[in-house]
C-alpha cells in the first residue's frame, strides 16, 4: 500500500454530545495537512457535521464522507457510512424516526428497523461501545459471532467490515486477534481506523473536560471515565501503515472498498 491510500473512516466531531473534541472544520484542516484525500465524520445519532465538513472539504480538496454512530435499543453503538444517495436518505430516516419517538436529547434505533433502511449503507463494527467489541471483551464469543451474522444478514457480506483499532491499551490485542478470526471465518473485509476523537494530540485535554461534563463530574474524580492516553487523534497514512505493519490484510481496504458519495 502506498501511504496516500489511507483514509480515516471513523472520526467524531464536537457535535457528538461531548464524545468528540474538535470542530468538523478543524478535522478537515488537519486531514488536509496530513495529505489525506478524504475523511468520514460519524457523529453520534446525527449528521450534524455534514454541511460544515462538506464546505471546508471543498476549500481544502478533501472529500467529506457522511456517516453516523447510531445508538441501538440495547444501548450498543452501530457506526454506519453513507455509500449512495439512497443510503443518505435511509440514514436520515433512521435518525429522524428514532428521535421523534425518544425523549428530548435521546435517540434509539431498533435493531428490527435496520433491514428496512439498509440500502446504500456500510456497517462498521469497531466502536468501543459497539456490540461486537463489548461481547468479545466479556468473552461471549458465540453471541459476538451471532451479532456479526445478524449484520451480514441485514447489510450483506460486502457491506459489513470488521473494524480494527489499536490504541496501545491493555487487553486490546486479545480483542483484535478475535476480530481477525471472525473476519477469516465469516469471510468479511477488514478495515483499520483510529476511532478519531480529536484532530491533534492536544485535543485530548478538551475531550477529558467534555467527558466530565457528560458525566456531571470533575477531573479529580473522573479517573475511570477518561481515555488512558492521547492516541485517538487524526494520523497520517504513514503512521497508520506503521501501526498495522504486522497486519497487512488491514492495510489496503480503504479507498478501494469505499466508493461513497
Amino acid at each position: 500500500m502506498s501511504a496516500p491510500d489511507y483514509v480515516e473512516l471513523h472520526a467524531r466531531s464536537a457535535f457528538s454530545f461531548h464524545r468528540g473534541a474538535s470542530a468538523p472544520e478543524q478535522l478537515i484542516r488537519t486531514a488536509a495537512s496530513l495529505d489525506l484525500p478524504a475523511l468520514a465524520i460519524l457523529d453520534r445519532n446525527g449528521v450534524y457535521s455534514a454541511p460544515r465538513a462538506y464546505q471546508k472539504g471543498r476549500e481544502h480538496g478533501i472529500r467529506s464522507i457522511v456517516g453516523a454512530e447510531l445508538t441501538m435499543d440495547d444501548q450498543s453503538v452501530l457506526p454506519l457510512l453513507v455509500q449512495t444517495r439512497q443510503g443518505y436518505q435511509n440514514l436520515c430516516r433512521l435518525i429522524t424516526r428514532s428521535q421523534l419517538r425518544s425523549p428530548k436529547g435521546e435517540s434509539q434505533v431498533e435493531w428490527s428497523e435496520l433491514e428496512e433502511f439498509q440500502e446504500g449503507l456500510i456497517c462498521l463494527t469497531g466502536d468501543e461501545e459497539g456490540a461486537l467489541r463489548q461481547l468479545i471483551a466479556r468473552r461471549e464469543l458465540p453471541k459476538a459471532q451471532a451479532t456479526l451474522e445478524k449484520l451480514i444478514e441485514i447489510f450483506g457480506q460486502d457491506r459489513v467490515y470488521v473494524e480494527i483499532q489499536r490504541h496501545h491499551l491493555r487487553g486490546e490485542n486479545r480483542i483484535i486477534t478475535q476480530q481477525l478470526e471472525f473476519a477469516r471465518s465469516l469471510k468479511l473485509p477488514i478495515m483499520a481506523t483510529n476511532g478519531v476523537l480529536y484532530a491533534t494530540e492536544q485535543g485530548r485535554t478538551v475531550l477529558d473536560v467534555f467527558t466530565c461534563l457528560r458525566h456531571h463530574t470533575h477531573l479529580d474524580a473522573a479517573d475511570g471515565l477518561l481515555t488512558q492516553n492521547a492516541e485517538r487523534y487524526l494520523k497520517s497514512s504513514t503512521s497508520m501503515q506503521q501501526l498495522f505493519a504486522d497486519l497487512p490484510a488491514v492495510s489496503y481496504t480503504h479507498l478501494r472498498a469505499h466508493e461513497t458519495v
